[in-house]
């Protein structure tokens, strides 16, 4: 996410939110607003309460996520190329059976590319991803295009935009290569929860788009009898709380056509 839309997910997720309310506590409290002081830090920590459990994250990922619920490829009409974006690869591991269909990769966004190539839904996968910390100056196109040709998709099917940074970048460099190629409709491959933010970028930029989500593996499981509460507050909730909230932030910045 680059320009507004990171501005806007900022003060959004939770413990910013939570440490500009503390700031503002504290200058209430220095011009002697003791019940202002004491409200903000109230407000504070439970804003950071609340999206720190289980339960409430779930459902503020939800909110987006069943938007565009995980589907099969079989289902989708013909379409100009499989667009799939950086981000979810998984381990290579698990690309090394060859198998498409493998059970682990049930939730995999280039698995999910790959078995939309192999039942005709297109003649081209356009794999955008440039590169991440975790990949070490590698692209994640290039990690996505191993996995590819591990799961039977043939190098000369294979589109590349290795200076993708942002989902703003992969719509304008994927709208470039469809003027390239001559493509007006694509299939978007992404996570449930990234993708209304990503079809609404793309869509921006002039493209018919065909969602086809993958699941939201890194999902806060429902804790089971004798486990934590859904009610208990934990890290992990917190930060997930604050990525969807960032999707919000970068939603409501492509639908104003302010940033990417």
């Amino acid at each position: 996410m680059t320009g507004i839309g990171r501005w806007l997910a900022w003060p959004l997720e939770p413990l910013h939110l939570s440490c500009c309310l503390l700031v503002l506590a504290l200058l209430a409290f220095a011009l002697r607003r003791r019940r202002g002081a004491l409200a903000l830090i109230g407000i504070s920590l439970a804003w950071s309460l609340l999206w720190s459990l289980p339960a409430a994250s779930n459902a503020l990922r939800n909110s987006l996520a069943l938007r565009y619920p995980p589907q099969s490829a079989q289902g989708l009409p013909t379409v100009d190329a499989i667009v799939v974006l950086g981000g979810g690869i998984g381990s290579v591991a698990w690309f090394e059976q060859g198998d498409p269909n493998d059970p682990r990769l049930a939730g995999n966004r280039v698995a999910l590319g790959a078995r939309a190539w192999h039942d005709g839904r297109a003649p081209w996968v356009l794999l955008s991803g440039g590169p991440t910390p975790r990949t070490h100056g590698v692209s994640e196109a290039r990690e996505m295009a191993a996995a590819m040709h591990a799961l039977g998709v043939p190098e000369r099917a294979l589109v590349l935009d290795e200076r993708s940074r942002s989902t703003g970048d992969n719509a304008r460099n994927s709208a470039q290569w469809a003027r390239t190629h001559g493509w007006r409709r694509v299939a978007l491959v992404t996570s449930s929860l990234h993708m209304s933010r990503a079809r609404a970028l793309f869509e921006r930029q002039g493209l018919q788009v065909l969602p086809l989500a993958s699941a939201e593996k890194d999902f806060e499981p429902v804790p089971k009898h004798g486990a934590a509460s859904p009610w208990w507050p934990t890290r992990r909730a917190l930060r997930r709380s604050g990525e969807a909230f960032k999707e919000y932030a970068g939603l409501l910045a492509a639908k104003l056509g302010v940033g990417g």
